[in-house]
């Protein structure tokens, strides 16, 4: 071990004693081929069973040595040790992954579409050695090329094969002429995919061709903002679990800068939510809409997945209690309990939703006897004339062409529960009464939800000095 220097013959023993317990604990070795290293122990913490964790380190000069020591002594004090590991970003992931458990399939899924991107980028790199800058590169990398492009489509899938039918057809194809060439296939659902990779384009309502060359170049560029953003909250949330395990001493992806939304006319090219007047406009352009009763559970702010679950069975009276979800995992609705306990609710019904609830019923029995089929309370309100279950890629794009036939600003569909949310808030409303009613905290109802519009905000210039 390293020697101590002599002591001044004025110095006591006591000084002695104390100026030795504060040397650095390093031993010098010299291997049996002459190679010198330099040596210390440290406790860095406790182990599983409670013991505590004592590791030995080594380095090749005393310099070298006495900076880790300090390093790691100190790091060890306040906290912030992490362990030398080998663990990848991909293998992070996955980790992270298959500890997810008691959560939804569907939000099981999300965190999987968020995090593939990471690990295609990020995958190989060391966890340890994950920088700001590699968060960075990860925003530049999503915004500019992060979409995969799909032209790589197996020809013998029902994409493929639906894809090629319907460039064989320039001048347009209908989906019963589609559906009618792959009878017992889910035509629709993969339809809705296609379009959404820019592959088909809807040239009217029920009839598809091939998309213009110019947006299906574009759909292989980069993702939209909003992507980019789920994905660096889910990468967060892999990243902080790895620092609560000691494994990493900081969180770098949270000091990544979210990306925004682009600005059309210095204003978001998609609102948050309507003003009063928008929606009341909305609800008088469905008004003879088949689904009528559904796009108002949707403008009272009740989720798709809620609204595509319920039963008539829900419905007794003008109470309808929120018991089930439907949601989308992969190309399979799957039926289930609420996104939340607080999801869980029974909602008393204003009178124009109970009547239009009433109307639907009325109507879906009468094409249930009209199809010869036995009526029955256990059925899907969201349901087409046939029957079969409204999906939830048709519902959402519905709404658009809805809200477009109306001339209404552009708004996603869940834009109608930050209406529902902010409407009810600025009526006055107590916080703890809107959360309850659209199943979710009060905190979610004020950070996520509401949304000030501008009769609100001239309220409040105009109510500040009376």
């Amino acid at each position: 071990m390293n020697s101590i220097p002599n002591a001044s013959p004025g110095q006591s023993k006591h000084d002695r004693s104390k100026r030795a317990r504060r040397a650095e604990p390093i031993t010098k070795r010299t291997s049996k081929d002459g190679s010198i290293s330099y040596e210390f122990r440290a406790d860095v913490g406790s182990k599983p069973d409670g013991s505590r964790d004592r590791r030995r380190f080594t380095y090749r000069t005393l310099t070298e040595a006495k900076r880790e020591y300090r390093r790691i002594t100190t790091e060890v004090t306040i906290g912030v040790y992490a362990r030398k590991s080998t663990l990848t970003v991909a293998e992070a992931c996955d980790e992270w992954l298959a500890g997810r458990r008691g959560i939804r399939s569907v939000t099981l899924q999300g965190y999987k579409h968020d995090l593939a991107v990471v690990k295609r980028f990020l995958g190989g790199r060391k966890l340890q050695q994950l920088t700001k800058a590699d968060g960075d590169a990860l925003v530049d990398y999503m915004l500019t090329s992060g979409r995969r492009s799909r032209r790589g489509h197996n020809p013998e899938s029902l994409a493929g094969r639906v894809f090629e039918l319907v460039a064989a057809h320039p001048e347009g194809i209908s989906i019963a002429d589609l559906a009618a060439a792959f009878p017992n296939e889910d035509v629709h659902t993969c339809l809705s995919g296609l379009k959404r990779a820019n592959r088909v384009a809807r040239l009217r309502r029920g009839v598809y061709a091939p998309p213009d060359p110019r947006a299906e170049t574009a759909s292989a560029g980069g993702v939209k903002p909003i992507t980019v953003r789920s994905t660096l909250t889910t990468f967060g949330m892999v990243i902080q679990s790895f620092v609560d395990q000691g494994t990493l001493s900081r969180n770098v992806i949270a000091l990544v800068e979210r990306p925004a939304d682009p600005l059309v006319d210095d204003k978001p090219a998609t609102a948050k939510s309507w003003t009063l007047a928008e929606v009341d406009a909305f609800r008088k352009s469905v008004r003879d809409e088949r689904l009528y009763s559904c796009w108002l559970l949707s403008c009272y702010g009740l989720r798709r997945s809620e609204v595509l679950g319920i039963r008539w069975s829900a419905l007794e009276g003008d109470t309808l209690a929120i018991r089930r979800s439907r949601v989308l995992v992969g190309n399979d609705a799957v039926e289930g309990m609420p996104k939340s306990r607080r999801s869980l609710r029974e909602l008393p019904l204003p009178p124009e939703l109970a009547a239009a609830l009433e109307e639907l019923k009325a109507r879906q029995q009468e094409e249930t006897h009209n199809a010869g089929n036995a009526w029955s309370n256990d059925r899907l309100i969201a349901v087409r004339a046939d029957g079969t279950p409204i999906r939830h890629e048709w519902y959402s794009d519905e709404f658009q062409r809805l809200r477009a036939r109306a001339g209404l600003r552009r708004l996603h569909l869940k834009g109608l529960r930050n209406t529902s949310v902010s409407l009810m808030l600025a009526g006055g409303l107590p916080v703890h009464v809107v959360a309850a009613w659209h199943g979710h905290d009060p905190a979610v109802s004020l950070s996520i939800y509401s949304d000030a519009q501008r009769e609100d905000l001239r309220a409040a210039g105009a109510a500040l000095f009376g």
